[in-house]
Order: structure tokens, then sequence, then C-alpha cells
């Protein structure tokens, strides 16, 4: 009996020792888990209805959901014509390239802003206009260059580049390391009859900080 009872106490001390360790190990890789998903948190960007920034130029059209829907307020009236809501991811290269919701809109801006659409259109008065929201997320540890969109083209033959782009929120051109960047683009078309079937998105290569390709762009078609 008493040689019983110290190896009874000694196998207890073993088995809580065990189960020390595997709580320890347990808890060390649960923090790994929760450090991992963190770091994808902060490198990937919000989405655009949880840092929307209103464009100088643009009505709000968040709540343009619906084909036919109109909306106005002080920059003008705005008819959606078509509308894609992809939520689509694309991978070019080290570049994750999201494409959110595609528009097809029928703008009326307001007087004070018309200066700035005879930039962009001689039918500065009224127009229509491609808007894509998307998001950017660079997974390499380098810094890149990259534009979401080279050229557009639509479904009757019209063909746009990126200095067309007036919402100018400069989503091309470098990519921090492990960086983010989301916004819109907006392309005046002036061939809207007969109604656009489909728009035709080519991104631009991918270059690395010496201006090497290191990623093939893309050709990606819309349906409205």
């Amino acid at each position: 009996m008493k040689l019983l009872m110290p190896m009874i106490l000694m196998l207890s001390t073993i088995l809580f020792g065990c189960n020390a360790v595997q709580n320890v190990e347990s808890k060390a890789k649960a923090t790994e888990k929760k450090t991992d998903k963190s770091t994808e948190v902060k490198k990937r960007a919000k989405s655009l209805s949880e840092i929307y920034v209103p464009n100088p130029q643009v009505s709000d059209d968040r709540n343009l959901l619906n084909v036919g829907q109109t909306i106005k307020d002080s920059k003008g009236t705005e008819n959606l014509k078509g509308i894609a809501s992809l939520n689509k991811n694309f991978t070019i290269g080290p570049i994750e390239m999201k494409i959110k919701n595609v528009k097809h809109i029928h703008n009326l801006p307001a007087y004070s802003l018309m200066d700035y659409f005879h930039y962009y259109t001689e039918n500065y008065t009224e127009f229509d206009y491609i808007k894509v929201e998307v998001e950017l997320v660079n997974h390499s540890d380098q810094l890149v260059h990259f534009g979401p969109i080279a050229h557009l083209q639509t479904s009757n033959g019209e063909t746009r580049n990126f200095e067309d782009d007036f919402y100018i929120e400069y989503l091309g051109g470098e990519i921090e390391p492990n960086g983010s960047k989301q916004g819109a683009l907006g392309f005046i078309v002036e061939k809207s009859t007969p109604d656009l079937n489909w728009v035709e998105i080519q991104t631009s290569d991918v270059l690395d900080k010496n201006h090497k390709e290191i990623g093939q762009s893309q050709t990606i078609k819309i349906n409205f």
C-alpha cells in the first residue's frame, strides 16, 4: 500500500503535465489563427459601403439597384439602364481584383457641373456612362504598378481607355506591398443606342518597381 500511493501521485502529476502542455499548444494555435485572420483583414480593402466617399461630380448611386430606377439630388438626375452585380474575383499576377457592381447610367448633370463634363463629351448636358466598382489587393511583398481598366469596349463597338475615366479616384498606378485600393471608374459612352448588352474591360499588365512584367493583362466580359 505504501508503494502504491507514490505511484498514483506520480501518475497524476504526469497526466496533469500532459494536459497542461496540450492546453498551452491549443491556445498558441488559436492565437496564431487569430493573428493570421487579423492580418488578412488589414490587408483587404474595405467595401464601398463601409468607406464610401462621395464623388464631387456625380450623385451617390448606391441605392440605384433596379433597372428603370431614378434618383435626383444637387448633382443632377440619374437613371439606371443596366446593372451587373458580379462580386467576382480575378487574379492578375500578384493582384487580386474584385469587380463588384457594373452599372450603365443615364445622367443629366446639374448646370454647375456641365463645364466639368464638357471636357469628356460634347453631349455634356445629358449622356450615358459606365461605372465599374473595383477592389484591388496586392498579395506580394513588393510595390507593383497596375491599372484595373486599360481599355473598355461596349457591345455597340465603342472603345474607351484609362484616360477617359472621369471619376479620377487614382486606382491605376502604384500599389504598396501587401496594400489595397478600392473605388470606382466612370466612362462616358456616346453610342448608347441600341441598349448595351455587355461591356468588356482589359486590365493592364502587372509590373514590378523596375517596370518588368510579373502578371499578364486579362480581358473580362460583363453582361448586363
